[in-house]
């Protein structure tokens, strides 16, 4: 009696020449029928019983030749004949070191999907089984890649949504490993990016919760943002279309926002848009500050002041509320020099948190640029410095972390005080209180530079 090695190898043989295999008369392979008639049908239904009381038992090696009759002769009889015969070749391939014998299973096990296809359909997913089964048990070679990227995108094509989420990420593990040695471009891979990822995307919105396919989505979105092909430019190209067609799908806005985030794209219009968009379909205090700040680095001051709005009238938190009317003033006094707009701003900030030092100190600032426009003479000039001064004090008084800054300012503008000739020329004596007029309009006290 054989082994059971002897007898695998003589059936994996056996298969891949089968169209050598004869017997006499009409089989079902032949005639078209289940089984054949006369004669063959009772030899085919015979080895069929046969074959399937050993598989059944797991006894492959008496079960391998009388299904090696019903593979060849009556091959319509049952889809099982191609399911059971999978089982016992890579059972054997598993358990064989011989990588001449292996690579002959192998090819088997190819021929045996292609007739299950030829026999009972289902050409999308018997193809993508023979696709896993070459990244299985194939060598590593690029003609092993090549084609098992053709069998992956083939079976895709045919699924579509039905695609399984092993068929999806291989496929794209295979298309990063191509383009990795060169065989594809950037822009083939960005197009097998997108077709995996809507079409994985497309079975999670059927069944948000399923596992294996988010687990597939989060494999997919990984490789290709580690491939080298995720740059700005392919990225931007990729998706705005998605994102002009899907303005109002949080998740793909979310998912755009993210992956030009993780690619450093944050520069880019569709970044900024998508994030305007995101702020349109759930309003966040966080997000509209985020999109000031872009529009600061664009120097869109109009446009970074409306969002700053929108930030405040969104949140409830107080000390954003006071951050975010700092910000404002900041911006509106120094890049549009509008210092009464910018002293309201940072009022309301200080309202809003009076423990916030950096308010007092940029309206201490907007006074001291005011000397020269303030006073009709050189002392209600200088007096304007007072008002400055009682500024850069109030931020050292209720910030100490702000209290170096603040004194540095003091340090620097008290020496311009009028000194005590002015003041008493001017009427007025150390102590008193002094309007500072103009646009500061303020209550200060005479003070001297000595």
């Amino acid at each position: 009696m054989m082994n059971t090695l002897r007898k695998l190898l003589l059936f994996a043989v056996l298969i891949s020449l089968f169209s050598t295999f004869h017997s006499f008369g009409q089989t079902g392979a032949e005639e078209g029928s289940k089984f054949g008639s006369g004669k063959d049908s009772i030899r085919c239904l015979k080895n069929l019983s046969l074959y399937v009381e050993y598989y059944r038992q797991n006894n492959y090696e008496d079960a391998i030749e009388p299904w090696t009759v019903v593979y060849h002769e009556c091959p319509r009889a049952s889809k099982n004949i191609y399911l059971h015969g999978e089982d016992m070749i890579t059972d054997e391939i598993e358990n064989t070191e011989d990588q001449k014998r292996k690579k002959i299973l192998l090819d088997s096990l190819m021929q045996l999907y292609d007739k299950r296809i030829k026999y009972f359909g289902q050409e999308g997913y018997v193809t993508g089984k023979k696709a896993l089964d070459l990244i299985k048990y194939g060598e590593n070679t690029a003609e092993k890649l090549q084609k098992v990227y053709d069998l992956l995108d083939k079976s895709i094509d045919l699924r579509g949504e039905e695609s399984s989420a092993a068929v999806l990420v291989n496929y794209m593990n295979i298309a990063n490993s191509l383009h990795k040695n060169d065989m594809i471009e950037d822009k083939e891979l960005l197009d097998d990016y997108s077709k995996t990822l809507q079409l994985v995307e497309a079975q999670l919105e059927e069944d948000p919760d399923h596992k294996m396919l988010t687990r597939a989505k989060e494999t997919i979105d990984k490789i290709f943002e580690n491939s080298g092909a995720a740059t700005c430019e392919n990225l931007i190209n990729l998706y705005k279309p998605r994102f002009e067609e899907n303005k109002k799908d949080l998740e793909t806005v979310n998912k755009i926002i993210g992956l030009l985030t993780d690619a450093k794209c944050t520069d880019s219009d569709l970044y900024l848009n998508a994030n305007i968009q995101l702020n349109k379909l759930e309003p966040n205090a966080d997000i509209a500050n985020h999109i000031a700040q872009l529009f600061y680095e664009r120097e869109k001051f109009e446009k970074t002041i409306e969002y700053y709005k929108k930030a405040i009238e969104i949140t409830e938190d107080d000390e954003k509320k006071a951050e975010y009317y700092t910000e404002l003033a900041t911006i509106t006094f120094e890049e549009l020099e509008d210092k009464i707009t910018a002293r309201d701003y940072a009022r309301q900030a200080i309202e809003f948190n009076p423990d916030n030092g950096r308010p007092y100190i940029l309206i201490g600032r907007m006074y001291t640029e005011s000397v020269e426009d303030c006073g009709e003479n050189e002392f209600e000039q200088k007096a304007v410095l007072w008002a400055a001064v009682d500024k850069f004090i109030k931020a050292k008084q209720v910030d100490s972390d702000l209290a170096d800054e603040a004194q540095g300012f003091i340090d620097s503008y008290r020496p311009r005080f009028p000194d005590k000739k002015s003041i008493f020329f001017q009427n007025y004596q150390i102590g008193d209180t002094y309007q500072v007029e103009c646009w500061i309009n303020e209550t200060t006290t005479v003070r001297t530079s000595e």
